[in-house]
């Protein structure tokens, strides 16, 4: 599979799941779900051995932190 996908399970989880895509659009639409529901995610191409987007959500005293680079 070219795509995956990694994120956590649960906030401060040592679980993490991973799934796998062929095609690029059905690993943009998990990721987008993954996004709204999850504190970190990760989408990847394996082929190229490259990170396409890390998204992560942080709530913290003063308020949130949202990165997506």
């Amino acid at each position: 599979m070219k795509y995956m996908l990694c994120y956590a399970v649960m906030y401060k989880s040592a679980k993490v799941e991973s799934e796998y895509f062929e095609k690029f659009e059905d690993a943009v639409m998990k990721y987008t779900v993954l996004c709204s529901n999850c504190s970190d995610v990760v989408l990847a191409d394996t082929e190229e051995q490259k990170i396409i987007r890390h998204y992560s959500y942080r709530n913290v005293q003063h308020g949130c932190s949202v990165t997506n680079f």
